[in-house]
């Protein structure tokens, strides 16, 4: 076979093309480290090297997430710990304040101090970082509480994602810190007007008679006058009721009057007289709890089962300074015919609505505010001043289909989304927040169909605001431009009917008994109530005090504990939170070593070997240059021998 030039010269042209690429191959891998630059260099290790960038992109957020969120989460920290100082140095000033001896001046001058206190503790929960604020739960750049002391912002968790599906909470949300729960706390209730012993002049005990706590002071017992005690309340699930304890004559016990109390909350209270002469009703369970108490008893009645019709000595349990809608009758027989408390163009009722332990909201209906399934036929008697000044009395009847009428004329028709006409038993909050307005901005539907009834509602909510506000309370708000005129009083017309115990009575203001203790807490109102018993001297609940309902020093003292244990536990669980953080991104850290390490086995080349495989092509590539320099040099003469 005779070898040609071209075919030396082909050859040639594919070693030396061959031997250039693995030159430029191994000469590039040993300036970059790397064993390939290109996907289709080798598909295995360009998947891996995708994986492993993946992997260490991945790690890297969590690692910048986790110290972002912990530099919250210590901010938040940092903040609670000021918080729960200034609680301390609050609770200070309160049992100084609870020293008798305090004259007037001093109670004051503390006073100024826990309000400036109140005032730094209103600057804390407003902390920000990098301009968003710390406790406004996902509105971080709303201001969460107002110079008021109301809580602006909402209750979402800040989550930051440190893993597969893995998520840590970053923020204490204000709602839940100013506005939350502590379920470890028994409801309690207690009358403010202090039981004596008349004939004694000593404080009642439970042991004490009746007639020690009416005074009848002759000596002849057997003609005593027999006490009738009629009681309207709501029980721990909300159940409203109503009954009576009739006929104790002038020797029973205040012992059975107690175990009556208890046995109308069907024994799940304890009842006890309190040292004060108070009497106290503590829920037996812990956590949420819906139970309200009034009662007034009536010595000689004439047998009248109907407060309003009742004549004899009025016995008070619980007193305020409420505006009654009767000023010619005790308010002890009008428990819930209030006006609604006044402060500028704001209504605000002093009972929570509440349903499945929750505040209502506009598609509770009042059934469930009662717990009566189903709902009793109800007419509700509203007394209102609307935004022109003039006096209405509304009939809200929710007998059958649900109407109302304004100074006994013809009845407007309620209607449903759907244009049929509400059921009574079906009526709603959101429904009962449309008449308010109407009849207090007076736009009422002219003629009565469903789309003027409609227009009406639009109509009256750009004057009036009616609503549930953070604490459970019925509120309205004049939006009209004029100077607030408007007046409220809404009351079950049955509510002083104990005849018809079987229809328990809705209450919206009520002479109910004051709540020492509860699991529900609204912080900064607590705060202002505390304040106020330091300011009027009210050491225990005091009925003849400027504010009969505030829950005075000694009360305050127990439910500051409540507040700095419910501070100390959100402060404990941002702590928790941040160590959480902190493992998540040592965590993070490491792994992202190792991926780095796995990558850098992976896709990074053995130098040493590299270079020797380079210096080996290099010689190689240098000798078959060698050798066709030599092809090329052959004289023909040399070729033909």
């Amino acid at each position: 076979m005779r070898v040609t030039n071209q075919f030396l010269f082909d050859n040639f042209k594919s070693d030396h093309g061959k031997v250039l690429s693995e030159l430029n191959k191994l000469t590039t891998q040993v300036s970059s480290g790397q064993k390939i630059q290109n996907s289709y260099e080798d598909s295995a290790v360009y998947a891996d090297i995708l994986r492993f960038n993946s992997q260490e992109s991945e790690l890297a957020g969590i690692k910048e997430r986790s110290v972002q969120a912990r530099s919250l989460t210590d901010a938040s920290d940092s903040a609670l710990s000021d918080f729960t100082q200034t609680l301390r140095d609050f609770n200070t000033k309160l049992i100084a304040a609870a020293n008798g001896t305090m004259n007037k001046d001093n109670l004051e001058s503390i006073a100024v101090e826990l309000e400036e206190q109140k005032k730094h503790m209103i600057s804390l929960a407003n902390t920000q970082m990098n301009g968003q604020y710390l406790f406004s739960g996902s509105a971080t750049n709303t201001k969460p509480i107002d110079s008021d002391g109301n809580y602006q912002g909402n209750d979402n968790a800040l989550m930051t994602l440190v893993g597969n599906g893995v998520e840590i909470q970053s923020n204490v949300d204000g709602k839940s810190l100013f506005l939350g729960d502590d379920l470890n706390i028994h409801k309690t209730v207690q009358t403010n007007v202090k039981l004596t012993n008349k004939i004694a002049d000593e404080p009642l005990t439970a042991n004490s008679t009746i007639r020690d706590m009416v005074g009848d002071n002759d000596d002849d017992a057997s003609n005593d006058a027999n006490v009738d005690f009629f009681i309207s309340g709501t029980k721990r699930d909300g159940t409203a009721f109503k009954t009576t304890i009739t006929s104790l004559s002038g020797s029973s016990k205040i012992e059975d009057l107690l175990v009556g109390i208890k046995s109308a909350y069907n024994n799940e209270v304890n009842v006890e007289l309190t040292d004060n002469g108070n009497i106290q009703i503590s829920d037996i369970k812990s956590g949420y709890s819906q139970i309200e108490f009034k009662m007034v008893g009536v010595k000689g009645s004439n047998g009248s089962t109907n407060l309003n019709n009742v004549t004899g000595e009025i016995i008070s349990f619980s007193k305020s300074n409420f505006t009654a809608i009767d000023t010619t009758k005790d308010e002890s027989l009008q428990m819930d015919q209030f006006y609604f408390d006044k402060n500028g163009g704001k209504l605000e009722g002093n009972v929570a609505m509440i349903a499945d332990g929750a505040f209502a909201t506009a598609s509770t209906k009042l059934s469930d505010i009662i717990n009566s399934d189903p709902m009793p036929n109800k007419i509700f008697n509203m007394k209102v001043t609307d935004i022109d000044g003039a006096e209405k009395n509304i009939s809200l009847d929710l007998s059958a289909t649900s109407t109302f009428s304004v100074d006994g004329g013809a009845p407007y028709n309620i209607y449903n989304a759907d244009e049929s006409i509400t059921d009574g038993k079906d009526f709603t909050m959101g429904q009962l927040n449309n008449i308010i307005a109407m009849t207090l901005s007076n736009k009422l539907p002219s003629p009565d169909n469903v789309t003027n009834f409609n227009k009406s509602i639009v109509d009256a909510k750009a004057l009036i605001d009616v609503d549930i506000n953070q604490n459970g309370h019925l509120e309205i708000n004049d939006k009209s431009p004029k100077q607030s005129k408007i007046k409220f009083a809404m009351y079950d017309a049955d509510a002083n009917d104990f005849s018809k115990t079987a229809t328990p009575s809705l209450s919206f203001m009520s002479n109910n008994a004051v709540t020492s203790s509860q699991a529900h807490l609204s912080f900064f109102d607590e705060i202002d109530s505390i304040i106020d018993s330091v300011r009027n001297g009210v050491i225990n609940l005091n009925s003849d005090a400027n504010d009969p309902r505030s829950i005075g020093i000694q009360n305050s003292i127990g439910k500051l504990e409540q507040i700095n244990s419910h501070f100390n536990n959100a402060q404990s669980q941002i702590g928790i939170r941040s160590k959480s953080l902190q493992i998540a991104e040592q965590k993070a850290s490491a792994l992202e070593l190792n991926v780095m390490q796995l990558k850098a086995e992976t896709t990074e080349v053995d130098m040493a070997e590299t270079v020797m495989k380079l210096n080996q092509v290099t010689l190689s590539y240098q000798a078959m240059l060698q050798t066709i320099t030599k092809v090329n040099s052959l004289s023909l003469l040399n070729y033909l021998k």
